[in-house]
Protein backbone atom coordinates (compact mmCIF):
# COMPACT_ATOMS: atom_id res chain seq x y z
CA UNK A 1 0.00 0.00 0.00
CA UNK A 2 1.78 3.21 -0.69
CA UNK A 3 0.71 6.13 1.29
CA UNK A 4 1.66 10.05 0.83
CA UNK A 5 4.79 11.34 2.62
CA UNK A 6 4.11 12.38 6.18
CA UNK A 7 7.64 14.39 6.71
CA UNK A 8 7.20 17.33 4.77
CA UNK A 9 3.14 18.07 6.05
CA UNK A 10 4.89 17.72 9.89
CA UNK A 11 7.59 20.42 9.12
CA UNK A 12 4.72 22.49 7.96
CA UNK A 13 2.75 22.48 10.83
CA UNK A 14 5.71 22.85 13.01
CA UNK A 15 6.58 26.37 11.19
CA UNK A 16 3.18 27.43 11.35
CA UNK A 17 3.25 26.79 14.81
CA UNK A 18 6.02 28.74 15.64
CA UNK A 19 6.72 31.39 13.65
CA UNK A 20 10.28 32.12 11.59
CA UNK A 21 12.27 33.87 15.43
CA UNK A 22 15.91 32.75 15.23
CA UNK A 23 17.23 30.95 18.27
CA UNK A 24 19.17 32.44 21.20
CA UNK A 25 23.25 32.49 20.76
CA UNK A 26 24.75 29.40 21.68
CA UNK A 27 28.11 27.88 21.47
CA UNK A 28 28.45 26.08 18.48
CA UNK A 29 28.35 22.66 20.03
CA UNK A 30 25.01 23.35 21.98
CA UNK A 31 22.09 22.18 20.89
CA UNK A 32 19.41 23.94 18.90
CA UNK A 33 16.66 25.27 21.81
CA UNK A 34 13.62 23.96 22.57
CA UNK A 35 10.84 25.53 20.71
CA UNK A 36 8.52 27.46 23.16
CA UNK A 37 5.41 27.51 21.65
CA UNK A 38 2.69 25.07 22.11
CA UNK A 39 2.56 22.33 19.08
CA UNK A 40 -0.58 20.60 18.63
CA UNK A 41 -0.11 16.79 17.66
CA UNK A 42 -0.57 16.40 13.92
CA UNK A 43 -3.43 14.70 12.99
CA UNK A 44 -3.71 10.38 12.94
CA UNK A 45 -3.46 9.84 8.59
CA UNK A 46 -6.51 7.78 7.51
CA UNK A 47 -6.09 6.05 4.46
CA UNK A 48 -8.50 7.38 1.90
CA UNK A 49 -9.43 6.03 -1.69
CA UNK A 50 -6.79 8.41 -3.30
CA UNK A 51 -4.26 6.95 -0.52
CA UNK A 52 -4.64 3.31 -0.85
CA UNK A 53 -4.23 2.77 -4.89
CA UNK A 54 -2.94 5.40 -7.55
CA UNK A 55 -5.78 4.00 -10.28
CA UNK A 56 -9.16 4.61 -9.68
CA UNK A 57 -11.79 1.89 -9.17
CA UNK A 58 -13.12 0.02 -12.40
CA UNK A 59 -15.92 1.30 -13.81
CA UNK A 60 -19.11 -1.16 -13.66
CA UNK A 61 -19.51 -3.53 -16.74
CA UNK A 62 -22.20 -2.39 -19.54
CA UNK A 63 -25.52 -4.06 -19.49
CA UNK A 64 -25.52 -6.99 -21.90
CA UNK A 65 -26.64 -5.75 -25.14
CA UNK A 66 -30.38 -6.52 -26.02
CA UNK A 67 -31.47 -6.36 -30.27
CA UNK A 68 -34.58 -5.06 -30.69
CA UNK A 69 -37.38 -7.39 -31.20
CA UNK A 70 -37.51 -8.18 -35.36
CA UNK A 71 -40.20 -6.13 -37.67
CA UNK A 72 -43.59 -8.43 -38.12
CA UNK A 73 -42.97 -8.82 -41.28
CA UNK A 74 -39.52 -10.74 -40.99
CA UNK A 75 -41.40 -12.80 -37.87
CA UNK A 76 -44.09 -13.54 -39.93
CA UNK A 77 -42.16 -15.34 -42.68
CA UNK A 78 -39.29 -17.11 -40.53
CA UNK A 79 -42.63 -18.39 -38.83
CA UNK A 80 -43.93 -19.27 -42.29
CA UNK A 81 -40.65 -20.99 -42.93
CA UNK A 82 -39.94 -22.97 -40.28
CA UNK A 83 -43.96 -23.99 -40.59
CA UNK A 84 -42.62 -25.57 -44.11
CA UNK A 85 -39.63 -26.82 -43.63
CA UNK A 86 -41.06 -29.00 -40.36
CA UNK A 87 -44.01 -30.36 -43.38
CA UNK A 88 -41.01 -30.90 -46.01
CA UNK A 89 -42.06 -27.89 -48.37
CA UNK A 90 -38.95 -26.58 -49.42
CA UNK A 91 -40.30 -24.60 -52.13
CA UNK A 92 -43.06 -22.70 -49.79
CA UNK A 93 -39.57 -22.41 -47.64
CA UNK A 94 -37.29 -21.01 -49.78
CA UNK A 95 -40.12 -18.24 -50.77
CA UNK A 96 -40.73 -17.45 -47.16
CA UNK A 97 -36.69 -17.12 -46.95
CA UNK A 98 -36.65 -14.33 -49.28
CA UNK A 99 -39.43 -12.58 -47.81
CA UNK A 100 -37.65 -12.70 -44.36
CA UNK A 101 -34.16 -11.74 -46.04
CA UNK A 102 -35.78 -8.40 -47.94
CA UNK A 103 -37.46 -7.51 -44.39
CA UNK A 104 -34.13 -7.85 -42.64
CA UNK A 105 -32.41 -5.53 -44.85
CA UNK A 106 -28.44 -4.95 -43.95
CA UNK A 107 -28.77 -5.56 -40.21
CA UNK A 108 -27.04 -8.10 -39.14
CA UNK A 109 -28.70 -9.50 -36.33
CA UNK A 110 -31.44 -9.77 -38.60
CA UNK A 111 -29.71 -11.41 -40.93
CA UNK A 112 -28.34 -14.17 -38.22
CA UNK A 113 -32.10 -14.87 -37.53
CA UNK A 114 -32.65 -15.64 -41.42
CA UNK A 115 -29.71 -17.96 -42.12
CA UNK A 116 -30.15 -19.77 -39.08
CA UNK A 117 -33.20 -20.75 -40.60
CA UNK A 118 -32.09 -21.32 -43.81
CA UNK A 119 -29.35 -23.80 -42.57
CA UNK A 120 -32.16 -25.75 -40.72
CA UNK A 121 -33.41 -25.83 -44.56
CA UNK A 122 -30.52 -27.00 -46.06
CA UNK A 123 -29.88 -29.54 -43.30
CA UNK A 124 -32.90 -31.04 -43.26
CA UNK A 125 -32.93 -31.55 -47.14
CA UNK A 126 -29.01 -33.27 -46.17
CA UNK A 127 -27.04 -30.57 -48.44
CA UNK A 128 -24.31 -29.71 -45.45
CA UNK A 129 -22.40 -27.80 -47.55
CA UNK A 130 -25.11 -25.06 -48.37
CA UNK A 131 -26.32 -24.82 -45.00
CA UNK A 132 -22.72 -24.11 -43.48
CA UNK A 133 -22.76 -21.38 -46.35
CA UNK A 134 -25.69 -20.10 -44.73
CA UNK A 135 -23.83 -19.21 -41.55
CA UNK A 136 -20.14 -18.29 -43.42
CA UNK A 137 -22.37 -15.66 -45.42
CA UNK A 138 -23.15 -13.53 -42.49
CA UNK A 139 -20.04 -14.32 -39.67
CA UNK A 140 -18.40 -11.27 -41.73
CA UNK A 141 -20.70 -8.70 -40.95
CA UNK A 142 -21.37 -10.12 -37.39
CA UNK A 143 -17.67 -10.01 -36.43
CA UNK A 144 -17.62 -6.31 -36.64
CA UNK A 145 -20.49 -6.34 -33.62
CA UNK A 146 -18.45 -7.93 -30.55
CA UNK A 147 -21.88 -6.60 -28.78
CA UNK A 148 -23.90 -9.27 -30.56
CA UNK A 149 -23.50 -12.65 -29.42
CA UNK A 150 -24.66 -14.11 -32.82
CA UNK A 151 -21.63 -15.05 -34.42
CA UNK A 152 -20.46 -16.98 -31.41
CA UNK A 153 -23.80 -19.51 -32.24
CA UNK A 154 -22.85 -19.05 -35.65
CA UNK A 155 -19.53 -21.17 -34.78
CA UNK A 156 -21.54 -23.42 -32.27
CA UNK A 157 -23.98 -24.33 -34.88
CA UNK A 158 -21.34 -24.92 -37.88
CA UNK A 159 -19.34 -27.72 -35.60
CA UNK A 160 -22.19 -29.93 -35.89
CA UNK A 161 -23.07 -29.63 -39.31
CA UNK A 162 -18.97 -30.39 -40.02
CA UNK A 163 -19.71 -33.14 -37.99
CA UNK A 164 -22.59 -33.94 -40.28
CA UNK A 165 -20.09 -33.70 -43.14
CA UNK A 166 -17.88 -35.92 -41.62
CA UNK A 167 -15.08 -33.71 -40.98
CA UNK A 168 -14.10 -33.40 -36.93
CA UNK A 169 -11.18 -31.83 -37.63
CA UNK A 170 -13.07 -28.35 -39.44
CA UNK A 171 -15.78 -28.72 -36.50
CA UNK A 172 -12.61 -28.62 -34.26
CA UNK A 173 -11.61 -25.25 -36.29
CA UNK A 174 -15.02 -23.79 -35.50
CA UNK A 175 -14.67 -24.35 -32.10
CA UNK A 176 -11.53 -22.37 -31.76
CA UNK A 177 -12.82 -19.83 -33.92
CA UNK A 178 -15.98 -19.60 -31.14
CA UNK A 179 -13.40 -19.34 -28.13
CA UNK A 180 -12.25 -16.42 -30.03
CA UNK A 181 -14.81 -14.48 -30.89
CA UNK A 182 -15.76 -14.70 -27.12
CA UNK A 183 -12.49 -13.56 -25.94
CA UNK A 184 -13.09 -10.39 -28.19
CA UNK A 185 -16.96 -9.80 -27.48
CA UNK A 186 -18.16 -8.03 -25.10
CA UNK A 187 -21.77 -9.76 -24.65
CA UNK A 188 -23.02 -10.97 -21.59
CA UNK A 189 -20.03 -9.87 -19.49
CA UNK A 190 -21.09 -11.39 -16.74
CA UNK A 191 -21.56 -15.26 -17.94
CA UNK A 192 -19.50 -14.81 -21.29
CA UNK A 193 -16.65 -16.57 -20.08
CA UNK A 194 -17.55 -19.75 -18.32
CA UNK A 195 -20.30 -20.11 -20.91
CA UNK A 196 -16.76 -20.10 -23.59
CA UNK A 197 -15.35 -22.39 -21.23
CA UNK A 198 -17.61 -24.58 -21.43
CA UNK A 199 -18.74 -25.05 -24.84
CA UNK A 200 -15.06 -24.76 -25.75
CA UNK A 201 -13.79 -27.90 -23.14
CA UNK A 202 -16.83 -29.80 -23.95
CA UNK A 203 -16.79 -29.61 -27.94
CA UNK A 204 -12.68 -29.90 -27.70
CA UNK A 205 -13.16 -33.47 -25.32
CA UNK A 206 -15.86 -34.63 -27.87
CA UNK A 207 -14.19 -33.49 -30.95
CA UNK A 208 -10.48 -34.28 -30.48
CA UNK A 209 -11.84 -38.00 -29.46
CA UNK A 210 -14.53 -38.20 -32.55
CA UNK A 211 -11.12 -37.39 -34.80
CA UNK A 212 -9.04 -39.72 -33.13
CA UNK A 213 -10.99 -42.67 -33.89
CA UNK A 214 -9.74 -41.98 -37.97
CA UNK A 215 -5.96 -41.95 -36.76
CA UNK A 216 -3.49 -44.81 -35.90
CA UNK A 217 -0.40 -45.23 -33.79
CA UNK A 218 1.04 -42.72 -31.79
CA UNK A 219 -1.42 -40.21 -33.40
CA UNK A 220 -4.15 -41.64 -32.40
CA UNK A 221 -3.10 -42.36 -29.00
CA UNK A 222 -1.91 -38.06 -28.87
CA UNK A 223 -5.67 -37.28 -29.74
CA UNK A 224 -7.40 -39.59 -27.25
CA UNK A 225 -4.19 -37.80 -24.59
CA UNK A 226 -5.82 -34.30 -25.73
CA UNK A 227 -9.18 -35.66 -25.22
CA UNK A 228 -9.17 -37.09 -22.04
CA UNK A 229 -7.32 -33.71 -20.75
CA UNK A 230 -9.95 -31.75 -22.21
CA UNK A 231 -12.89 -33.53 -20.49
CA UNK A 232 -10.82 -33.52 -16.82
CA UNK A 233 -11.01 -29.46 -17.61
CA UNK A 234 -14.48 -29.64 -18.58
CA UNK A 235 -15.71 -31.72 -15.09
CA UNK A 236 -14.04 -28.83 -13.07
CA UNK A 237 -17.04 -26.27 -14.62
CA UNK A 238 -19.19 -28.40 -16.65
CA UNK A 239 -23.04 -30.11 -15.58
CA UNK A 240 -23.33 -33.39 -14.54
CA UNK A 241 -24.89 -34.86 -17.38
CA UNK A 242 -22.80 -33.16 -20.04
CA UNK A 243 -20.02 -35.44 -18.06
CA UNK A 244 -21.86 -38.17 -18.11
CA UNK A 245 -22.50 -37.99 -22.05
CA UNK A 246 -18.63 -37.85 -22.91
CA UNK A 247 -18.10 -40.23 -20.44
CA UNK A 248 -20.43 -42.59 -22.00
CA UNK A 249 -19.23 -42.00 -25.27
CA UNK A 250 -15.29 -42.08 -24.11
CA UNK A 251 -16.14 -45.51 -22.94
CA UNK A 252 -18.27 -46.73 -25.99
CA UNK A 253 -15.13 -45.82 -28.28
CA UNK A 254 -12.74 -47.63 -25.75
CA UNK A 255 -14.91 -50.89 -25.77
CA UNK A 256 -15.51 -50.42 -21.94
CA UNK A 257 -18.98 -51.65 -22.06
CA UNK A 258 -19.72 -51.68 -18.51
CA UNK A 259 -18.20 -47.70 -17.84
CA UNK A 260 -20.26 -46.87 -21.09
CA UNK A 261 -23.58 -48.43 -19.58
CA UNK A 262 -23.12 -47.07 -16.18
CA UNK A 263 -22.38 -43.43 -18.18
CA UNK A 264 -25.27 -43.27 -19.84
CA UNK A 265 -27.26 -44.62 -16.60
CA UNK A 266 -26.64 -41.10 -15.12
CA UNK A 267 -29.08 -39.02 -17.27
CA UNK A 268 -32.51 -39.28 -17.25
CA UNK A 269 -34.10 -38.84 -20.87
CA UNK A 270 -36.83 -37.62 -19.09
CA UNK A 271 -35.43 -34.35 -17.69
CA UNK A 272 -32.68 -33.77 -20.20
CA UNK A 273 -34.09 -32.00 -23.46
CA UNK A 274 -30.93 -31.09 -25.34
CA UNK A 275 -31.01 -34.10 -28.57
CA UNK A 276 -27.29 -34.44 -28.71
CA UNK A 277 -26.99 -35.34 -25.10
CA UNK A 278 -29.49 -38.24 -25.60
CA UNK A 279 -27.89 -38.99 -28.56
CA UNK A 280 -24.56 -40.11 -26.82
CA UNK A 281 -26.74 -41.52 -24.24
CA UNK A 282 -28.11 -44.00 -27.06
CA UNK A 283 -24.48 -44.60 -28.26
CA UNK A 284 -23.35 -45.30 -24.38
CA UNK A 285 -26.35 -47.96 -24.07
CA UNK A 286 -25.95 -50.13 -26.81
CA UNK A 287 -22.64 -50.06 -26.44
CA UNK A 288 -23.49 -51.23 -23.20
CA UNK A 289 -25.80 -53.56 -24.41
CA UNK A 290 -29.16 -52.41 -22.99
CA UNK A 291 -30.89 -52.10 -25.94
CA UNK A 292 -34.12 -51.85 -24.71
CA UNK A 293 -33.11 -48.61 -22.81
CA UNK A 294 -31.91 -47.30 -25.92
CA UNK A 295 -34.40 -47.61 -27.92
CA UNK A 296 -37.07 -45.86 -25.25
CA UNK A 297 -34.28 -42.67 -25.69
CA UNK A 298 -34.87 -43.25 -29.40
CA UNK A 299 -38.46 -42.93 -29.10
CA UNK A 300 -37.87 -39.38 -27.14
CA UNK A 301 -35.61 -38.00 -29.58
CA UNK A 302 -37.97 -39.05 -32.37
CA UNK A 303 -41.39 -37.63 -30.82
CA UNK A 304 -43.19 -34.30 -33.42
CA UNK A 305 -40.92 -31.24 -32.99
CA UNK A 306 -40.50 -28.10 -34.99
CA UNK A 307 -37.63 -28.96 -37.26
CA UNK A 308 -34.10 -27.84 -35.95
CA UNK A 309 -30.29 -28.37 -37.34
CA UNK A 310 -29.10 -30.53 -34.01
CA UNK A 311 -32.76 -32.49 -34.16
CA UNK A 312 -32.13 -33.20 -38.12
CA UNK A 313 -28.55 -34.43 -37.68
CA UNK A 314 -29.01 -36.53 -34.34
CA UNK A 315 -32.00 -38.21 -36.32
CA UNK A 316 -29.77 -38.90 -39.58
CA UNK A 317 -27.15 -40.16 -37.40
CA UNK A 318 -29.64 -42.73 -35.32
CA UNK A 319 -30.15 -44.28 -38.83
CA UNK A 320 -27.14 -44.43 -39.64
CA UNK A 321 -25.94 -46.15 -36.77
CA UNK A 322 -28.89 -48.53 -37.54
CA UNK A 323 -27.17 -49.58 -40.49
CA UNK A 324 -23.31 -49.10 -40.07
CA UNK A 325 -22.24 -51.20 -42.53
CA UNK A 326 -24.13 -49.16 -45.17
CA UNK A 327 -21.44 -46.52 -44.58
CA UNK A 328 -22.14 -42.83 -43.55
CA UNK A 329 -20.22 -40.90 -40.72
CA UNK A 330 -21.45 -40.29 -37.38
CA UNK A 331 -19.93 -39.58 -34.03
CA UNK A 332 -20.60 -43.77 -33.31
CA UNK A 333 -19.04 -44.71 -36.62
CA UNK A 334 -16.17 -42.10 -36.71
CA UNK A 335 -13.84 -43.80 -39.35
CA UNK A 336 -16.38 -43.06 -41.88
CA UNK A 337 -16.68 -40.58 -43.97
Amino acid sequence: MRLRPLAPLALAALSAACGSAAPPPAAPAAPSPTPTCSVAPAPPVVASAATTSSAPPPPAPPPPATPAPPPAALKDALDAADKAITAGNMNEADKQLSAAEKAAGDDPHLAYLVARVRATRFVVAGDFDRAGAAYAAVIPSLAKHPELQDEFWCHNAMMMIREAQGDPAAALAENDQATLCAARGTWDPQDRDTLAFQKDRWHRAYLTRMLAESRTGSTKRALVQYAEAALADYRTRGFPESVAVLEAYFAALDGKKDAALGAAKRVDPAKDDDVEDLYLVVVGLEAGGDHAAAEAVRRVMRRPAPARTSRAIMLRWLDLDAKPRAGGFTPWHATAR
